[in-house]
């Protein structure tokens, strides 16, 4: 081999190892203190369903997903989904719409990174990214900003979106979906369902309030619905080096399982969990101190990390969730 063709060679994997290395940096904690500054900023006054503040948001989510170079979804001309209006009047499922975007309808935002040689096959990463108004006492006045709840989970799909989308080996299509309506009755996954082909969906990873850690302490989240599939089995094979804890849901006596956004996927027979590092017993949980100060911006990052790596072999192909057929997959 020649001076010449080494000192190439030498290049060529030294160049791959800076882009390696640049992709695995990109989840950092200075992107997620961004995402949760400006998400759970006073400006945005809570993300509040009907308000302006929730476009503001919906806008800001839709630039990221710009930026990473994603898809709109099949038959959209760009990522938001209009899907219900103020007056209960639920948008037919294919409208799509410009970006002059109106405070009397909801929208979830949705971006797709095409597979390759599984294209047919979807995961799907999700959040939702509206808040409240109002406390659990119904107090109201104040702003509810919902850092925690969920800032964090948005942050969460934000990250992993640029990361893969850096990647680009995904053999699967993954579906990056943002809900709003969540607080007034898992609405938009709900609109989302009715778009997706269960069948093609081998799993639904939503994410719910790991920007603080009641619940697991640090360098750990949980899965709700962890008995009804082999998810937890995935994730702890792909985590096996990572000085981690994964939980599962303590037979969920806040049935948080069905208080979030993967509810309305399971309801229609596609395995879907919520990663959680905190629950509603959480001091701030819907009150008007879940701020953005509060969040551990470095835990929270070590999870999303642990996300992408936990979900590899879903990305690529090699495994799927299966629900337990001692559970079934018939959900009320």
């Amino acid at each position: 081999m020649s001076i010449r063709t080494t000192i190439l060679l030498l290049f060529v994997i030294l160049s791959n190892n800076i882009e390696s290395q640049e992709i695995r940096d990109s989840i950092d904690e200075s992107i997620s203190k961004k995402h949760i500054d400006f998400l759970a900023s006073d400006q945005l006054k809570g993300r509040v369903n009907f308000s302006k503040e929730q476009l503001v948001a919906a806008r800001y989510l839709s630039d990221q997903f710009l930026e990473y170079g994603l898809s709109p979804y099949p038959n959209y001309s760009n990522f938001y989904h209009p899907f219900y209006t103020s007056s209960g009047y639920i948008l037919p499922i294919y409208t799509s719409c410009r970006d002059n975007l109106s405070d009397t309808i909801l929208y979830n935002v949705v971006g797709v990174l095409p597979g390759k040689n599984k294209a047919d096959e979807v995961i799907i990463f999700s959040a939702h990214y509206d808040h409240i108004d109002k406390g659990l006492d119904g107090s109201s006045g104040s702003i509810f900003n919902g850092a925690n709840d969920n800032a964090s989970g948005v942050t969460a799909v934000l990250q992993l979106a640029k990361y893969f989308s850096m990647k680009r080996d995904n053999e699967r299509t993954i579906i990056f979906c943002l809900f709003s309506g969540e607080e007034l009755g898992l609405y938009g996954s709900t609109a989302f369902t009715r778009l997706i082909a269960p069948s093609s969906v081998k799993a639904v990873i939503n994410i719910e309030m790991i920007g603080r850690n009641n619940r697991t302490k640090k360098n750990g989240f949980f899965v709700t619905g962890s008995r009804y599939s082999n998810f937890i089995n995935i994730l702890q094979q792909n985590l096996s080096t990572e000085k981690l804890s994964i939980g599962n849901d303590n037979q969920d006596v806040s049935n948080l399982f069905q208080r979030s956004d993967n509810y309305p996927f399971a309801k229609n027979g596609i395995p879907a969990h919520s990663i959680m590092c905190s629950d509603d017993s959480e001091t701030c949980y819907h009150q008007t101190c879940d701020d953005a100060h509060r969040i551990n911006i470095s835990n929270m990052t070590k999870i999303i990390r642990a996300i992408a790596k936990g979900s590899a072999t879903l990305i690529n192909g090699q495994d799927s969730l299966k629900w337990n057929k001692k559970y079934g997959k018939s959900f009320k």
